[in-house]
């Protein structure tokens, strides 16, 4: 799966989570169920669009906009991750110390 696909299925399943989760209501069973799918395939999503090196600025802008979209979700890893790819795709390769 391709980081810019990654992003879209995460991006997906987060407005998914962010309309079913303000409801208030108690959830049935298979709702419940449903629920734990979509959080499952959001997780697999998320970690796919972080799994690889970004290699162009459409992947930069990808994991800028699932970032904006979820600033709770990113550890240090995946922040650290954001600013070398950026270095690295802006830079021609060139990461500075």
């Amino acid at each position: 799966m391709s980081i810019q696909s990654a992003v879209q299925a995460a991006l997906t399943y987060n407005r998914r989570i962010a309309r079913a989760i303000p409801s208030d209501r108690l959830q049935t069973p298979a709702e419940e169920g449903v629920m734990e799918t979509t959080i499952r395939r959001w997780g697999h999503a998320w970690d796919a669009a972080w799994s690889g090196p970004a290699r162009s600025q459409r992947d930069l802008i990808a994991r800028a906009t699932l970032a904006v979209s979820d600033p709770g979700s990113m550890d240090a890893a995946n922040r650290e991750r954001l600013a070398r790819d950026v270095l690295a795709v802006l830079g021609g390769g060139r990461i500075g110390r």
